[in-house]
């Protein structure tokens, strides 16, 4: 049987669900990604001074390393698998297949990728079962 497994992901954490014949297992792979606002700067001593900038592209180079840490753990964790199929709510899942295609020796095949809201468990298992046609 081939090894398949479904992937629902958002920038929170990510389930990676393998289907064996009878049995599933699930992993869950927290994201570390830090959910921070930039907040303003601080004034100078004198009334009515200037005030200082935060720089936003700092927090953006850091959110970008951040999620590509990220997805660089979900493709170590789906590496030994034949099928991939990848869903959930937000845009992780769409940075998580540009990660894929950027990686030169990725070896799984990605069969699909959905939109999916948030879901318990089972009704994750119950999705990648039915994609994978009764798995």
């Amino acid at each position: 049987m081939k090894n398949k497994i479904g992937v629902w992901l958002d920038f929170k954490e990510a389930n990676i669900i393998k289907l064996n014949e009878e049995e599933h297992t699930i992993e869950t792979i927290p994201s570390e990604i830090e959910l921070v606002r930039p907040k303003g700067g601080a004034r100078s001593k004198t009334p009515y001074g200037p005030m200082d900038k935060i720089s936003e592209r700092t927090f953006l180079e850091r959110r970008k390393a951040q999620e590509k840490n990220y997805y660089d753990k979900l493709i170590v964790a789906v590496r030994d698998a034949d099928d991939v199929f990848i869903f959930g709510p937000a845009e992780a899942k769409d940075g998580f297949l540009k990660a894929i295609k950027n990686q030169a020796g990725f070896a799984p095949a990605v069969r699909g990728v959905e939109r999916a809201d948030s879901m318990t468990e089972n009704q994750k298992v119950a999705k990648v079962r039915a994609f994978f046609g009764g798995g």
